[in-house]
């Protein structure tokens, strides 16, 4: 593998390591590319639910283990900013000695729901050789609280009754408390899978990103729904494609939801 050979390469280079000691003792300070320290990807993607979120651990990798080591690790967002305070990021790697991989924890605090958060997180040049991966951007999403505005009916014509015809039932709808244009359709198809439905700024036109609808269809596995439609008179209609690993079911099915009374437009 590419990465088992960039690691022989750097170790044969051992010879040419000089160090110099942190005032706190917490171990060698490394210049110089013989320390050989990378992040393993350039990239990630972590999503938190509306609450009961803590934070996240990002993996840093060296080449050279022989002793314990401090890292600098500096951190802003990626449009320059700083970093705001509800995300605290360690200003250091530390390694112990005979470790060849470290983790730093990013502790999120109160973020705000539905924006996404990027953050980019740089290793300094003089600890690593020029084909590492010395910057790291990372994006940090909270979703959005959502609270229950009444039972509205769905309608599906992939799920069907034995004849056939389309198959309605009551389900619970919620709304997003930051965003009133996110309605979620709750255990839909399957209890633990809800639906979210977007609506355009026109109040007409309707999205519903790729999303997970129920854990398995006729042995195929994880099935997915994916489509558009409209919001007329307080029923929401899109047509869905849905896929599984496999590949996706033909045709299209056409689902509605009426959503309750209360929140009909």
């Amino acid at each position: 593998m590419k990465l088992k050979n960039y690691f022989l390469g750097l170790s044969v280079a051992v010879m040419g390591l000089l160090t110099s000691c942190n005032q706190d003792n917490e171990g060698p300070v490394y210049e110089g590319a013989t320390m050989g320290v990378t992040f393993a990807i350039n990239s990630q993607s972590v999503s938190f639910p509306a609450t009961g979120y803590e934070g996240f651990d990002v993996e840093v990798i060296r080449a050279v283990s022989d002793e314990a080591a401090t890292i600098p690790l500096n951190a802003s967002m990626s449009d320059g900013s700083v970093v705001p305070s509800e995300i605290q990021v360690p200003a250091n790697v530390n390694f112990e000695a005979g470790e060849f991989t470290a983790t730093v924890h990013v502790t999120v605090g109160d973020i705000t729901p539905g924006e996404n958060y990027r953050l980019v997180l740089s290793l300094g040049e003089e600890t690593a050789p020029v084909d590492a991966i010395l910057q790291k951007t990372i994006t940090i999403y909270r979703d959005y609280t959502y609270s229950l505005i009444g039972t509205g009916t769905y309608t599906s014509t992939f799920f069907t009754l034995e004849d056939g015809s389309p198959q309605s039932f009551p389900v619970e709808v919620m709304q997003a408390d930051q965003n009133p244009s996110l309605y979620k359709a709750i255990a839909v198809y399957e209890e633990g899978y809800d639906i979210v439905f977007q609506v355009g700024a026109d109040g007409r036109t309707v999205s519903v990103a790729r999303q997970a609808a129920c854990s398995d269809i006729n042995g195929y596995g994880t099935a997915y729904v994916a489509g558009n439609g409209t919001l007329e008179n307080g029923v929401i209609t899109v047509t869905l494609e849905f896929s599984v690993s496999a590949g996706s079911f033909t045709p299209p099915a056409i689902e509605t939801l009426q959503l309750p009374t209360t929140s009909a437009e």
